[in-house]
């Protein structure tokens, strides 16, 4: 069976509602609830994973160069020719300075040369020539070996993917987070030396630290060729 999928709404955009429900076989009924959650998941699983290499290390900061629209604003000029087409998708941009600071948006499509950017989500109050912007990347992922492009006609075309692995140990953290209690990630229980609730027991290793308590069993072994533990790129 083909794996179904929308574009991920979740905060770092790496798993769907569609694949969480066939990863994890949970079906979403609340979808701002369902976003909450694999959004938690997907934090977690960041701090989990380490140090990665990041498609886009660094920070783009500018002025709007033209009134932007419901649901895109413009770079400034001397970006308009740097980056190629589709070089943003994914990232965050946030409003610095000016009109609508403040707001921040993922990036759903970005154009070569016009400088224009689209969001996913249509801005509260449209940036201006007044609105400072900065651009990055809030998650691990896409790493650069996750992004593809061509070269072979202008302007280059930029293709980016979540490992599999990923989106699987997103959904099963979400699992994971469903059946222990959204307090169990609130509270100190998982500061606990051990613990018994209902048939499900823990005892800590001495010195582990808190954020691998949280971590789902399944989606640590998911994540074994991913987690960096030795300094190295995974």
């Amino acid at each position: 069976m083909g794996i179904l999928s929308a574009t991920p709404s979740s905060r770092r955009g790496y798993l769907s509602q569609d694949e969480l429900e066939q990863f994890a076989n949970i079906a979403v009924t609340d979808s701002t609830e369902a976003d909450d959650q694999i959004s938690q998941a997907e934090e977690i699983i960041d701090g989990f994973v380490g140090f990665q290499e990041k498609w886009f290390v660094v920070t783009i900061k500018g002025r709007c160069s033209t009134a932007g629209g419901s649901t895109y604003f413009y770079l400034d000029s001397d970006h308009l020719s740097v980056y190629q087409k589709n070089y943003f998708i994914g990232m965050e941009v946030e409003i610095l300075g000016g009109t609508g600071v403040g707001q921040r948006r993922r990036i759903s499509e970005s154009a070569y040369a016009s400088g224009k950017i689209t969001v996913a989500d249509a801005w509260t109050t449209n940036p201006d020539t007044t609105s400072f912007f900065k651009i990055y990347q809030l998650g691990k992922f896409p790493r650069r070996g996750d992004v593809t492009y061509y070269t072979d006609t202008t302007p280059y075309q930029y293709f980016k993917q979540i490992p599999e692995a990923v989106k699987r140990a997103v959904a099963a953290q979400v699992e994971y987070i469903v059946a222990m209690g959204s307090d169990y990630f609130k509270t100190d229980k998982s500061l606990k030396n051990s613990e018994r609730i209902s048939s499900y027991s823990y005892e800590n290793a001495k010195g582990q630290s808190v954020l691998n308590k949280l971590i789902a069993p399944k989606a640590k072994m998911l994540l074994k060729g991913i987690r960096n533990r030795t300094g190295s790129f995974a």
